[in-house]
C-alpha cells in the first residue's frame, strides 16, 4: 500500500514537471511571434517655431504624428507612415492645412538623439509630393528635433 502511494505521488510530480517544461518551451515561441513596438517623441522649439514628431515603431514599420507650427505659415498637423532606411526615416505625411488634406513625402535623419529634416528636389504625382531621389537629400541642422519624453 505504501509502495503504491509513493508511486502515485512520484507519477504526479513527474507529470507536473513535464507540463512546466512544455510550457517553458512554448512561451518563447509565442513571444517571438509578437512584434515589439516602441514610441519616441521629438521636438524643436524656438521663440517663433515649433515642430513635434511622435514615431511609433511596429516591427520595421513606423507610424506617428507630425505637427508644424511655423511663424508666418499655416499650422499643419497629420500622420506619418513609413520606414527607416538606415538612419533616415522616409515616410508619407498626410496632413490638414487650411482645411485641405494633402500628402507629401518627408525625410528625417537620426543623428545621436536628434531628428534633422531633409530637403531635396521633388515632383507631384496623383496630388502627392515625392522626393525625386531620397539618396541626394540635404540635411541641415538648423532645426534639430531633440528627443523628449512622450506625453
Amino acid at each position: 500500500m505504501k509502495v503504491i502511494t509513493i508511486l502515485l505521488i512520484g507519477g504526479l510530480l513527474t507529470s507536473c514537471n513535464t507540463q512546466e517544461k512544455n510550457t517553458e518551451k512554448t512561451s518563447p515561441q509565442q513571444d517571438d511571434t509578437k512584434k515589439p513596438s516602441s514610441m519616441n517623441c521629438y521636438r524643436y522649439e524656438s521663440e517663433k517655431d515649433t515642430i513635434t514628431l511622435k514615431v511609433i515603431h511596429v516591427g520595421k514599420d513606423i507610424t506617428g504624428t507630425l505637427v508644424y507650427s511655423l511663424k508666418e505659415k499655416d499650422k499643419n498637423k497629420g500622420t506619418i507612415q513609413g520606414r527607416m532606411k538606415g538612419d533616415i526615416l522616409i515616410a508619407d505625411y498626410t496632413f490638414l492645412s487650411e482645411g485641405i488634406q494633402s500628402t507629401r513625402q518627408i525625410a528625417f535623419k537620426l543623428t545621436d538623439n536628434f531628428f534633422i529634416e531633409g530637403y531635396g528636389e521633388s515632383y507631384t504625382n496623383n496630388e502627392k509630393v515625392y522626393f525625386t531621389n531620397t539618396d541626394s537629400l540635404t540635411f541641415n541642422g538648423s532645426m534639430k528635433l531633440a528627443e523628449i519624453a512622450c506625453l
